[in-house]
């Protein structure tokens, strides 16, 4: 049994604030409800500094998921929480399958549907936020899908997953404001992860094409990315891998994986053309190497187009080797040149 979930469910039986706010949120009985982050984290820094219960806690954030997403319905269950929830730290309830509707314009860039409560504490700009907790019976039911271990040593961890750096840093302030033995960690100045599904694909559809266009007029037959969507793209993920680069703000560069028998396809290699020679596609192979790496597979491989000798030279600084020529269809000359790269 997890030694920190233990110690969570413990500090929570015992505080004089969360114990009666999870038991009223228990006789609510919102579907898939759950008492998440400062609320919690906050209160286990409290027991380990030696606070009153309740320092610092701005209020209890209270989600839920219904799938009926409209304002009036959301408005009806804040109403009946209120009558329900008398303590001393006020209460805010938000229905999580709204988040989509309202976070580009918080936010500035669109995500998925949430299919559940605890999904929303993936994309969390901070891991150390993404801790949730309800009672289910006597039991105390805890999600956090990036573990404790931040919660208990005192740190913020940035959630790198995602391009949230801004609401890191004003979260950490006001953390530190407050609990000044926390450890804040910075920001790295570049990101390579993994997309996950509620990754903005229009965003990577819009770098791609930026960073593609270029080509235009250059290559025959064009590009297939003239007839893909931003939907196209994430099935494209779906079928391997994309990585993603960027700087908590602004996405950077993105490469699609895919693995076959022998070798990992690296696939719509983009970066931001006024970003570019700055390392990012080196960045992104690096980390197609330790995906293609932590599957067995022993090479890397791709294609370009054999009018643009720029990238010939570009990849094969990156260790890549000639391979092979083909013709795409109706074609009778090579169009593309396969690179290879062993590992």
């Amino acid at each position: 049994m997890n030694d920190h979930e233990e110690r969570l469910r413990a500090i929570l039986r015992a505080d004089p604030v969360l114990w009666p706010a999870l038991t009223t949120l228990r006789r609510l009985d919102l579907p898939d409800s759950w008492i998440v982050s400062g609320a919690l984290y906050n209160t286990v820094w409290n027991h380990l500094t030696g606070r009153p219960p309740g320092y610092g806690l701005k209020d209890i954030d209270v989600f839920y998921h219904d799938p009926d997403t409209s304002w009036d319905a959301e408005d009806a269950v804040i109403a009946r929480a209120r009558a329900h929830f008398t303590g001393p730290v006020p209460v805010e309830v938000r229905n999580q399958a709204r988040v989509h509707l309202w976070y580009p314009d918080h936010f500035g860039r669109r995500i998925a549907p949430l299919r559940s409560s605890a999904e929303s504490l993936s994309a969390f700009a901070c891991e150390t936020h993404a801790v949730a907790a309800r009672l289910k019976g006597t039991e105390i039911e805890i999600a956090a899908p990036y573990g404790l271990d931040s919660v208990f040593s005192l740190r913020i961890v940035p959630n790198i997953r995602h391009r949230n750096r801004r609401t890191h840093e004003a979260k950490a302030a006001r953390c530190r404001a407050n609990w000044p033995e926390v450890v804040v960690e910075d920001w790295p100045a570049l990101a390579v992860v993994e997309a996950t599904r509620l990754e903005d694909w229009h965003a990577v559809h819009a770098l791609v094409s930026d960073a593609f266009a270029g080509m235009e007029g250059r290559i025959d037959p064009p590009s297939s990315l003239t007839r893909m969507t931003p939907t196209d793209l994430a099935r494209l993920a779906e079928d391997g891998a994309c990585l993603v680069a960027h700087d908590g703000t602004a996405l950077l560069g993105c490469a699609f994986l895919s693995p076959r028998s022998d070798t990992l396809y690296v696939g719509k290699v983009a970066v931001r053309p006024d970003r570019q020679g700055a390392g990012i596609g080196r960045a992104l192979m690096q980390r197609a190497e330790a995906y293609a790496r932590s599957g067995g597979l022993a090479s890397l491989e791709l294609q370009t187009r054999v009018e643009l000798t720029e990238n010939h030279t570009a990849f094969a600084r990156l260790g890549f080797v000639e391979t092979g020529r083909t013709a795409h269809p109706g074609f009778d000359r090579p169009t593309s040149i396969t690179m290879r790269k062993a590992l």
